[in-house]
């Protein structure tokens, strides 16, 4: 049974010496299905065009896909090395995706999760990046409490 849900995900991405912190937060909808946690979510992009959100969780690993303006698989396995195609507007970009970090922590209400992961392409770092996501029932536990207690920094991860 699908279920109403608040989605926040706040995204950290390094690229050299450059930064870039990114916050969302929107209404999507959770399901459990096979002992998978299941949201579905859109966002708008800069040039608002709406991207479709699947992530897939389990205790060991999750999925991410987009479809829109910008489209692509990522599977995030901790000790692994996936490959992930994307799709921009500029064309194709094959990633190695190493994922360094993932936890999972399922409360009565409320869904959390952290990934810490570098893209490469060619053999060569691309990007470092941190995504943290919250997904709750209620939106007074879901809307903004990423930034408080679930803020996260590239040497320290935790909720």
């Amino acid at each position: 049974m699908k279920r109403d849900v608040c989605v926040s995900v706040l995204g950290i991405q390094n690229i050299g010496d450059e930064s870039e912190t990114v916050l969302t937060e929107t209404s999507g909808t959770y399901c459990l299905e096979n002992g998978f946690h299941k949201i579905d979510y859109f966002e708008l992009d800069e040039n608002r065009t709406t991207i479709a959100y699947h992530l897939v969780f389990s205790v060991s690993e999750m999925q991410m896909s987009k479809c829109g303006a910008v489209a692509g698989q990522f599977h995030f396995i901790p000790g692994a090395i996936s490959v992930a195609d994307y799709w921009a507007p500029f064309g194709r970009v094959v990633f190695q995706v190493e994922t360094e970090f993932y936890k999972l922590d399922v409360k009565e209400h409320c869904l959390d999760a952290q990934i810490k992961y570098r893209l490469y392409t060619d053999k060569r770092l691309f990007s470092e990046n941190i995504i943290t996501i919250r997904v709750c029932e209620n939106s007074e536990d879901g809307f903004g409490s990423i930034k408080q207690g679930g803020i996260i920094n590239e040497k320290n991860i935790y909720f």
